[in-house]
């Protein structure tokens, strides 16, 4: 039986401070979730290929740098730079002043 895709409200736009991320966990799956200075919001699952948190990383546009390593991570596309590898992202959107999540 094929999976259906699942939209959940995860809080108020005003709530999410620009230029940082906030760690939002669901359903055993720790997610960083981005408020970018534009208004947009990007998300990817919170770890890091060596385990550690990025949603305390360092924002520069499209980018988080992990706090705690020497990799950037793409934040549409969840790939390190210079490599084939990456972290897993999530569709965001925003809704009426809500921002929504959705995890396929």
């Amino acid at each position: 039986m094929p999976v259906q895709a699942v939209k959940i409200n995860i809080g108020r736009e005003r709530d999410f401070k620009k230029g940082t991320g906030t760690k939002v966990d669901l359903l055993k799956l720790s997610i960083a979730v981005f408020h970018l200075s534009d208004g947009t919001f990007r998300a990817i699952h919170n770890h890091c290929p060596e385990g550690d948190e990025l949603v305390s990383g360092v924002l520069i546009g499209e980018y988080v740098f992990c706090p705690f390593h020497d990799c950037k991570i793409h934040l549409k596309s969840g790939k390190l730079q210079g490599e084939i590898e990456g972290v897993e992202t999530f569709s965001v959107e925003l809704q009426d002043g809500f921002v929504y999540l959705t995890l396929e």
